[in-house]
């Protein structure tokens, strides 16, 4: 049971410890790349957007920063990982 409880925790780790370093590809990679013709960045966002649409949906519902040209859930969801990172106890 505690290799499972280990096996769970290293996942999670590696999870969050992972949507930081693809929220910050994609968006360098956007600014080269066109997201809707090139797969790999289809693909980005096939794994990043379930993390980015709640926080979306909680700004749009509040009407937080809409008339903004940058995405702030993005920034948000990433900003919010990081912390989650940082204080999350290491394995």
């Amino acid at each position: 049971m505690a290799n499972l409880l280990y096996i769970f925790a290293k996942l999670i780790q590696i999870i969050i410890g992972g949507v930081p370093t693809l929220l910050f590809l994609r968006a360098i990679l956007s600014l080269f790349l066109n997201p809707e013709e090139n797969r790999f960045m289809l693909f980005l966002a096939m794994l990043t957007e379930p993390f980015i649409i709640p926080v979306r949906f909680i700004m749009t519902k509040f009407n937080i920063l809409q008339d903004s040209p940058i995405d702030w859930s993005f920034v948000i969801t990433h900003l919010f990982f990081i912390f989650l990172g940082s204080i999350l106890p290491v394995l």
